[in-house]
């Protein structure tokens, strides 16, 4: 019998199978262990994910609300001008048509009531249909306000009250989406202007230019002027030393006497003067320099005499 047979088998054997073993052990720990990193990594991955998610769920329609509402801004500022260039343009050609029509009825009979409110009519009716046709295109492309009818000029006052052309938009702008934004509020556009048919500067109206004379007269003065410009409505004021004054003539040759507003009690210092003025003045604020100019009917002046240079 060999030698080698009588080894035990199992001793080698055995070694053999507990190292497979030990090795099968670690193995199953490191898979372990990476299933656990794994699953930690993946948990980490949804908590983030989540996370984003609920930021833009609150950021989203925030961005939304801004963003629309500020093009709802823009369309407005953009239908409001339109609406002003578009009154401009129709207004004038309202004023201008109004001559034609006047002109016309001179011819057929002047001054007649049944013709001016059919003026007044025809000139409404225009002005509503030239609006209307200009428009309505271009608020059919807008999502702020409606078209325009009748009721929005019911404030319009056409040919009415010496000729005046006065045209009034009233309507209303709202948000785009009416669950975000503000809510609808009144927009007013205008246009005001005079018709093209003149003033009357005869008949009686030429009566009543021939007003009375006016004239011009100050608060603490003693004469009236007729002339706005003239040299003692608005003195040369100039400035000098009171040791001097006894020295000093106006343009009249005229010497300095103590400004009964300001002048008592001067005993040094600078005082003011004027050119053609006959009083000295200590402070410059003095209502005997800086004088109030009201404009009167020469029937008015009383007791106040013709001012020596222009009246």
């Amino acid at each position: 019998m060999d030698m080698r047979d009588k080894n035990p088998p199992n001793s080698v054997i055995g070694g053999v199978k507990g190292t497979s073993f030990f090795k099968i052990h670690k193995h199953k720990k490191e898979i372990k262990d990476n299933c656990i990193l794994q699953t930690i990594r993946t948990l980490k991955e949804v908590s983030l994910s989540a996370s984003m998610t609920l930021e833009a769920s609150i950021a989203l329609p925030l961005f939304i609300f801004f963003f629309v509402n500020i093009i709802a801004a823009i369309d407005i500022v953009r239908v409001q001008s339109e609406m002003e260039a578009t009154l401009h343009q129709v207004g004038s050609d309202a004023c201008l048509l109004a001559f034609d029509m006047r002109e016309g009825e001179n011819l057929v009979e002047p001054e007649s009531d049944a013709l001016r409110i059919m003026e007044t009519g025809g000139l409404n009716g225009y002005v509503y249909y030239q609006l209307k046709k200009c428009l309505d295109p271009k608020l059919a492309s807008t999502a702020v306000t409606d078209r325009i009818n009748i009721s929005n000029m019911l404030s319009s006052k056409i040919m009415v009250g010496n000729d005046i052309v006065d045209i009034v938009i009233d309507y209303k702008v709202h948000p785009i989406i009416s669950l975000i934004g503000f809510r609808s509020f009144l927009v007013e556009s205008r246009y005001y202007g005079h018709a093209w048919t003149g003033y009357d500067i005869t008949g009686s109206d030429a009566e009543d230019s021939q007003t009375e004379e006016m004239v011009y007269v100050t608060e603490h003065g003693s004469v009236y002027h007729r002339d706005i410009g003239c040299k003692y409505l608005k003195p040369s004021i100039k400035s000098v030393s009171y040791s001097q004054l006894a020295n000093e003539r106006n343009k009249d040759q005229s010497k300095y006497y103590p400004c009964e507003y300001c002048g008592q009690g001067v005993a040094g210092g600078n005082v003011f003067i004027t050119d053609y003025g006959e009083r000295y003045h200590s402070t410059i604020d003095c209502p005997g320099i800086k004088r109030k100019i009201y404009t009167i009917p020469i029937s008015e002046v009383g007791g106040k005499s013709p001012c020596s240079g222009c009246g």
